[in-house]
């Protein structure tokens, strides 16, 4: 396998602060009922980075296509996060943005 380069690895460090950031944002909120949208885009944001971290890892074939819906999912959960004034909520949605601005460069 040849070695990452520079866009692979700092999208990789993008998605893992976006896992961290959409995981502190769910701890601390877990069961405000008016979050439950922020809930459920913080799990799939985790779920779908932790996915793309591997797959731009091992350089996977599929990658862009990846990239792609986790630029698009990171967006959403950087518009809903935004709207809440929690220190973390901000912190996630910026995480969030920047992964999504990451990811769409790898889908390019």
């Amino acid at each position: 396998m040849k070695p990452l380069n520079n866009e692979i690895q700092q999208c990789i460090d993008e998605c893992n602060a976006c896992i961290t950031a959409a995981r502190i944002c769910l701890d601390q909120h877990m069961g405000e009922p008016d979050m439950k949208k922020c809930h459920q885009l913080c799990l799939d944001c985790i779920a779908l980075c932790t996915a793309c971290v591997q797959m731009l890892a091992s350089q996977s074939d599929y990658v862009n296509r990846v990239c792609a819906i986790c630029a698009d999912l990171c967006k959403a959960c950087a518009e809903e996060c935004s709207k809440f004034d929690s220190e973390v909520c901000k912190q996630c949605a910026e995480k969030c943005k920047a992964c999504a601005e990451s990811c769409a460069k790898m889908a390019a």
